[in-house]
């Protein structure tokens, strides 16, 4: 395999940007496309729990997902209302 095969290792805060921009990519796409932001939203979130508790396992899964839940209820998410408005 030569260099240019090879994917770069990142950083965490890299692999979070990259991780977003491609989430954003496909949910922009997803909207040209006619799927609504709802049923984005339940899907994303019902994939989220699965891939989460594959990864951690299921109470990890369910910690996490209380936490974002306490942190949406917090307003911690507030801000990107217009995002999905403008999607």
């Amino acid at each position: 395999m030569s260099d240019t095969d090879q994917t770069p290792e990142l950083s965490e805060d890299d692999q979070a940007l990259v991780a977003m921009d491609w989430y954003m990519a496909m949910w922009d796409e997803a909207m040209k496309r006619g799927v609504s932001p709802e049923t984005m939203s339940i899907t994303a979130l019902s994939v989220t729990a699965s891939r989460l508790s594959s990864t951690f396992g299921s109470a990890q899964a369910a910690s996490l997902l209380k936490n974002t839940a306490k942190n949406v209820r917090g307003g911690k998410f507030d801000d990107n209302e217009s995002d999905q408005d403008a999607g």
